[in-house]
């Protein structure tokens, strides 16, 4: 027979939406299994920035000191490249907007999601089940979800029974599958291969690189370690019929600035790939169970906000996940306040990158709209600051924002004292 066990919740994935899901539940007071198939530390594909926004969360949940002292690397804007054209963007304050911080951080992964799965253990009432793979969702008699099956490495079986169930099992999510809610967006099919680099020479911003059909993202970390993500379209990449090593070196030779500062480096971790990267959600929240983080949809890297929609989802999640359970009734109207959290905070920016993400697939506009950035700096510390996540988007509805990015006074003497 089968282990049965019973918690107030299960949580499928222990990256920082479902890490962080556990802690909130937990310092509730409830009892949370947590389970992951694979076993922490481990390294995760992932543009490893987050920005200004989520390090008031991270505060709040007691791990910004432990980050701090694992040496984050501070990130104080973008630098965006393509065409022959440069435009480099900060945070700073938009509108009626104070940034919350004059800088975001980057971490590796492997490190950032063990520090915040260590946090929650410590409550003590969270179970991990690592190593441990869920195989299917367990269903009542009205077809609302019961919990999970999972299976040990071993092979053992078990049931993890919860009133409520937690898919934060990234992309490829088979809870969102169980459910029936992910959907394909063609447009939107790429792929990302990432590595890191060792002995490169880094400024304190991110960069973007752009050219047709794809970009690298990039940032150093802590240790002074340089990461670095490919984006292609997937189509291009299958054409050319490469390795993932020869890949990465063919399409940084299209790049030859950015190859050239790397190849003074080392490279110190094997190219890795993931992908295909062009998955969406019609749904987030059910009769016994919901999505977060990547779970509910892919983020595209360019914009840097995927950790920020994991914390923040995880925020929101757990604000309702608390009331429905001490209400003793866990269906998808008592979970209504998570969806509309996420249509008020989350669909916008979701919108709002998709919009860019379609600019990015005409040159022409790309080239355009890099060479008014490169003209106008103040322009590109709002278009940065919104991708910040402390800036709303209706913040730019208000015509006084364009005017002072478009026509500063002062602004470019302003932005060199700050760099000097």
């Amino acid at each position: 027979m089968p282990a049965d066990l019973r918690f107030d919740a299960v949580i499928a994935g222990a990256g920082p939406a479902g890490s962080t899901t556990a802690l909130r539940l937990a310092r509730a007071g409830f009892h949370v299994a947590l389970v992951d198939h694979q076993h922490f530390p481990r390294f995760k594909p992932c543009g490893e920035f987050m920005s200004p926004e989520c390090l008031t969360m991270l505060d709040d949940l007691g791990v910004g000191g432990d980050l701090r002292a694992l040496g984050a690397r501070e990130v104080r804007g973008m630098v965006l490249h393509g065409h022959g054209r440069q435009a480099r963007g900060q945070f700073a304050d938009v509108g009626a907007v104070a940034a919350p911080f004059e800088h975001g951080w980057a971490v590796r992964r492997e490190v950032f999601d063990d520090v915040l799965l260590r946090a929650a253990l410590r409550t003590g009432g969270v179970q991990l089940f690592e190593g441990v793979r869920a195989t299917g969702l367990l269903r009542g008699d009205r077809g609302q979800v019961t919990g999970l099956a999972a299976r040990r490495p071993c092979g053992e079986t078990i049931a993890l029974r919860a009133p409520l169930t937690i898919g934060a099992d990234g992309l490829r999510s088979r809870i969102a599958r169980e459910l029936g809610v992910q959907r394909t967006v063609p447009w939107l099919d790429k792929l990302a291969l990432t590595t890191r680099y060792s002995g490169v020479d880094w400024g304190g911003s991110a960069e973007v690189h752009f050219f047709e059909g794809g970009y690298f993202a990039c940032t150093a970390v802590e240790g002074g370690i340089v990461s670095l993500n490919l984006v292609l379209d997937r189509a291009l990449y299958v054409g050319a019929g490469l390795p993932r090593d020869a890949a990465l070196e063919a399409w940084l030779s299209r790049v030859p600035a950015l190859g050239e500062r790397l190849a003074r480096g080392r490279r110190v971790d094997p190219v890795r790939g993931i992908g295909p990267l062009a998955g969406r959600t019609t749904q987030q929240t059910f009769d016994g169970a919901a999505l977060v983080g990547d779970a509910c949809g892919y983020v595209d890297p360019v914009t840097g906000e995927g950790i920020f929609f994991a914390l923040k989802g995880a925020e929101m999640l757990s604000q309702s996940a608390i009331a429905a359970l001490h209400a003793g009734r866990v269906d998808r109207a008592s979970l209504r306040d998570y969806a509309r959290g996420r249509r008020r905070e989350i669909v916008p920016r979701v919108a709002f990158a998709s919009l860019l993400q379609r600019g990015l697939r005409h040159p022409r506009l790309v080239r355009s709209a890099l060479g008014l950035l490169e003209s106008r700096p103040e322009l590109v510390d709002v278009l940065v600051s919104v991708t910040g996540d402390y800036v709303p988007l209706r913040e730019l509805a208000r015509p006084r924002v364009w005017w002072s990015a478009l026509y500063p006074s002062g602004g470019r003497a302003r932005r060199q004292r700050a760099s000097a």
